[in-house]
């Protein structure tokens, strides 16, 4: 084969390729950041403010394509719970390789320093219902994983978000964010921290005690620590945007799933902003 046949071949192969799922719309040697959120209510808002250049259809929801705050984003709703949320995240990655995978949406206060539309941004996740059931009840227990680069196997009981992101983060604290009220208190960002997460929604007082006391976490929710694994193993850079809708549990004579219906817009607002002034400082 002559050199001049080897170059056609060639071009016809980046041809093709440019047509493949999750090509689409993204510049050659380009590659997007990554949102993900569990709600369709979470998604309008960030979809709101994107410019949307194309849309796919991905496992069966809707993914759009386009920039935000000057960078290129995909932005794909994972679905509710940590099977849906760790399909998805390994889905997209597969598709669009994307540079950072952010998560934003809302959770539910477990520590009682954090109050509705607080926005937590965790250095850890934790998958609080993974471990053991024995004699003397539950022991959580590390979690066995490999990283696609290496054949080796590491345990741990957490998934740290990426340092370079969470350095970011801390310079947010300076920012003044124009958040949505609760009952006139002006809601605060709370960066660091552990934040817990699994396949239940909790609305329960000692089950809220229990989280606190066994992880000293700020936040519940039931996707974030199973995206944090994902991208752990992807070596994806990763971090969480998590607003509290409720407190887990409730608080007086209100429980969490009346909390959740109440405060659920301004919560998913609250998180929206912090990601999107934090697309503009990284």
């Amino acid at each position: 084969m002559n050199k001049t046949m080897r170059i056609i071949i060639l071009l016809v192969l980046i041809s093709f390729a440019s047509l493949l799922p999750g090509c689409a719309n993204i510049e050659k040697n380009k590659t997007p950041y990554l949102i993900l959120y569990a709600f369709d209510t979470e998604g309008e808002l960030l979809a709101e403010k994107m410019t949307v250049d194309t849309t796919q259809t991905v496992l069966g929801r809707t993914v759009y394509i386009g920039q935000l705050s000057g960078q290129d984003i995909v932005l794909a709703e994972s679905g509710v719970g940590m099977t849906n949320a760790a399909l998805t995240a390994q889905k997209m990655i597969d598709l669009f390789s994307p540079r950072g995978v952010f998560f934003s949406g809302i959770a539910g206060a477990v520590d009682t320093g954090i109050d509705i539309g607080d926005i937590v941004i965790c250095d850890r996740w934790i998958t609080h219902d993974y471990g053991y059931y024995g004699a003397a009840g539950f022991q959580s227990n590390g979690i066995r994983y490999r990283k696609i680069s290496s054949d080796s196997s590491y345990k741990s009981s957490f998934f740290p978000v990426d340092s370079a992101y969470l350095e970011t983060s801390k310079r947010l604290r300076d920012y003044e964010f124009s958040f949505e009220k609760i009952a006139e208190r002006a809601p605060k960002l709370v960066v660091s921290g552990v934040g817990v997460s699994g396949n239940s929604f909790i609305d329960n007082y000692d089950k809220r005690v229990w989280l606190s006391e066994n992880f000293q976490a700020l936040v519940v929710d039931m996707e974030t620590a199973a995206v944090a694994q994902v991208c752990i193993i992807n070596e994806v850079p990763f971090i969480g945007f998590r607003s509290a809708s409720d407190l887990a549990g409730g608080s007086g004579s209100s429980t969490a799933s009346v909390e959740i219906d109440q405060f659920f817009k301004v919560a998913a607002v609250n998180s929206s902003k912090v990601l999107i002034k934090f697309l503009e400082e990284i």
